[in-house]
């Protein structure tokens, strides 16, 4: 299959970056994948950085007729199959040329509401199907604005499990930041936004230094479109006095590392969270887990078996699970195995993208009955009616 992927996005975080690893999945299995972004965005130098097949073209507005038509012209060129799309800005510049008969599949990656009847017409009758990153995403389009639910693929995040398969050297991180091997070190790995809760993490450190003055905290990760709001969690580090106690790493691509350092990885997320990676990346690393009751982490997270649960916002709650960990090496040893096996049962990268290949193929297959085809597919039955597309499209 030839695919498209739009990312109008300037900003990169957790779904760019996933959408990167799917374009490389599938040029290294067989099918053709190309990202068009826009050319002076955090997307395109990341996206370079991993080697992804890139096109640029400036994304501006959301009715843009000359970038549709620069779009579509692209499309015929490379003969593709389907159009993949995750913003509102992206969905809407591809809009005209699924009306031209180019299948689009519509991603929907947060939780916010999705507000104006104008945003949910695309959903209910500007695309082909909506593949979203959680229950809680099919529930609201379902319930709140119509939305077939036969149209809808829920299809969690998923990560290469090899990548972060424990053991890892636990004190490569430690030595580059400073911290020995007793230090109880604390995690968290995301891009800085107000939304991902780093400010509350903040708040808990006091709280659980009180208790254990000698925990430390890393906070991995760089802020996203404003760059500002990483100086905006520094300067409260400053203010509280905890420049000695909590660490800001930036942006880093050895995540498995810093992982493998922790000795517990904190998702502070107050709203937004669909689908997060980072808890695909800690239960695969083998950490144990504090999270907050957003997007499908409730579904995943059963508390005191594989994690924490704490409600969102809530710093105290924070603390007391924190100084948990701490205090209880074999609740948290317990946790971090019983995560690790729940990401070998669910979280592999491949049956992810076998799973999207699956919903694709529905959308293109040559009279294929799109409800039997989604759910029954195998592998070997995917892989020979890509073949077969591929084969059609040559004669």
């Amino acid at each position: 299959m030839n695919i498209l992927y739009v990312e109008s996005s300037r900003s990169w975080g957790g779904q760019e970056y996933r959408t990167c690893l799917e374009i490389n999945w599938l040029n290294a299995h067989g099918h053709e994948a190309w990202l068009i972004c826009n050319p002076d965005s955090q997307v395109h130098s990341k996206a370079s950085e991993l080697g992804t097949r890139l096109v640029t073209i400036p994304l501006g507005s959301r009715v843009d007729l000359l970038c549709s038509w620069r779009l579509w012209r692209f499309c015929r060129r490379n003969r593709i199959d389907l159009l993949k799309t995750y913003s509102s800005k992206d969905h809407w510049l591809c809009l005209p040329l699924y009306f031209c008969g180019i299948p689009l599949s519509r991603a929907r990656c947060i939780t916010d509401p999705i507000g104006s009847k104008g945003r949910a017409f695309v959903f209910k009758h500007g695309c082909s199907n909506v593949v979203a990153d959680a229950s809680v995403i099919k529930h609201e389009l379902v319930q709140e604005h119509g939305v077939d639910p036969a149209k809808i693929e829920v299809i969690g995040s998923a990560v290469d499990l090899e990548k972060f398969k424990p053991p890892r050297d636990r004190m490569k991180f430690r030595r580059e930041i400073g911290f020995g091997a007793d230090v109880p070190l604390i995690g968290n790995v995301g891009m800085i936004r107000p939304d991902k809760g780093q400010l509350i993490l903040v708040e808990a450190v006091p709280l659980v230094l009180a208790e254990r003055p000698d925990a430390r905290f890393v906070i991995v990760g760089q802020g996203t479109g404003i760059l500002k709001r990483g100086i905006n969690v520094r300067t409260a580090i400053d203010r509280a006095g905890l420049a000695d106690q909590v660490v800001m790493a930036g942006y880093r691509w050895d995540t498995p590392d810093v992982y493998a350092a922790c000795d517990m990885i904190v998702i502070a997320s107050l709203r937004t969270e669909a689908s997060p990676i980072v808890l695909r990346e800690a239960f695969a690393s083998g950490r144990p887990v504090i999270a907050t009751k957003v997007g499908d982490i409730p579904e995943i997270i059963e508390h005191r078996q594989n994690g924490l649960l704490i409600e969102a916002g809530d710093a105290k709650a924070l603390a007391v699970a924190i100084l948990e960990f701490i205090s209880d090496p074999k609740l948290a040893a317990r946790c971090a195995a019983n995560g690790l096996r729940y990401a070998a049962e669910h979280f592999s990268f491949d049956e992810m993208m076998k799973a999207k290949l699956r919903a694709d193929i529905a959308l293109l297959g040559n009279g294929m009955d799109r409800g039997a085809s989604v759910g029954t597919m195998s592998s070997q039955e995917v892989d020979s009616r890509s073949e077969a597309l591929t084969q059609l499209k040559k004669n």
